[in-house]
């Protein structure tokens, strides 16, 4: 059976085909996907008081200007976009290039390919993690869930002492076997249920210091509903869930496919993982080390779509979520003040709500549209 990637459905969308677009293409190609009716653009929603109606167009700078609060707004205003200095269309082919990688595209590839600084490339890529982190599907998990941990940033390196005899002669086994950065990704992996080859159709991810049993029982208590089958293996962080869930372990010990236990989803994800994470970026902080963990989520869950489909996802999730004050600064010293540990990546702040609005309000304009 070909692979998908192989095939042509998989390649709808080409670099070229963005590079080609005028500006106004571009221009309408975006308001479309942020207010829809790409042919009237006057047909817009401020977003400033969110009112819906037949705006002032400067077509010279291409600005709006509303007829309710009189404020002036751009096409990327309110959104990660804002205060770009990049073109329209380089944005565009930013995000073609992070959806044509699998597993994961560099800042340095990234750099290389849009002409543009190594900083700016970095940002331009952390701002899209942020956008598909900000807009999880959180809704909860059903039918069967596998689970796992996978450590990151764990190994220590050992000094080199070979070119120093007396320093290697002095050398105790004081060398500590991990690093106190070591961190633990978890995995929610659940099997889509009409999928002819078993393969998982949506994956949570969260963070934490270890595999401990409260993230975990306060996971499953949050996204996974009563009466599900676990598939999981024999740590015993996972004994607690037996009262509400039908939990199945298997011993790797000993197989890890045994009568048809096996957890092998969440491991799958997780070489999908290290391949991002060791193979193409080789390092990432702990504060950040979720949102790359969150990118290999969503494109495991999504590698069964074209690179259109996938490009009009992100495009539409970063024209919709709000600006994120550590990347608007982020070289001048903005940076995210601490990890997202546990439960609390699923904190209100880290969940944009204005994302679930807009999309709302979208498919009740859409509907209006086809009763008309």
């Amino acid at each position: 059976m070909q692979h998908f990637l192989l095939s042509p459905q998989s390649r709808t969308l080409k670099l070229k085909t963005i590079y080609r677009l005028s500006e106004w293409e571009v221009f309408r190609l975006m308001k479309g996907t942020r207010w829809g009716n790409p042919d009237n653009l006057n047909d817009v929603c401020c977003p400033h008081c969110n009112i819906r109606h037949h705006a002032y167009f400067l077509s010279s700078r291409k600005r709006w200007k509303c007829k309710h609060c009189s404020r002036h707004f751009y096409i990327t205003t309110n959104t990660i976009f804002v205060f770009h200095k990049l073109e329209l269309v380089d944005l565009l082919a930013a995000i073609t290039l992070f959806v044509n990688e699998v597993k994961g595209i560099s800042a340095i590839t990234m750099s290389r390919h849009l002409g543009v600084s190594y900083k700016t490339a970095y940002v331009l890529c952390q701002k899209l993690r942020e956008a598909l982190f900000k807009t999880r599907n959180l809704s909860p998990l059903q039918g069967e869930i596998h689970q796992d941990g996978m450590w990151i940033n764990f190994r220590q390196r050992k000094a080199n002492f070979h070119n120093n005899r007396a320093k290697q002669r002095e050398k105790k086994t004081g060398y500590p076997k991990f690093r106190p950065t070591k961190r633990c990704i978890i995995s929610l992996v659940q099997r889509a249920s009409n999928d002819e080859l078993q393969s998982s159709n949506r994956t949570i991810v969260a963070m934490d210091y270890t595999e401990n049993a409260d993230t975990i029982f306060a996971m499953n208590k949050r996204f996974v509903k009563q009466g599900s089958d676990i598939f999981c293996d024999e740590n015993p962080a996972y004994k607690q869930l037996d009262f509400h869930y039908n939990v199945w372990s298997v011993n790797h010990q000993e197989a890890y496919n045994y009568q048809g236990i096996n957890n092998n989803l969440a491991e799958s994800f997780n070489a999908r993982f290290r391949d991002l994470h060791r193979g193409v970026h080789h390092k990432c902080d702990n504060k950040y080390a979720l949102h790359y963990a969150n990118q290999a989520a969503f494109m495991s869950d999504n590698r069964q779509k074209s690179n259109g489909e996938l490009f009009n996802d992100i495009l539409k999730r970063c024209l919709w979520v709000l600006p994120l004050r550590e990347w608007v600064g982020y070289w001048q010293g903005n940076h995210r003040t601490q990890e997202l540990i546990g439960i609390t990546a699923f904190s209100p702040e880290e969940i944009s709500q204005t994302y679930f609005k807009n999309l709302n309000e979208m498919m009740k304009y859409e509907q209006e549209l086809l009763a008309a």
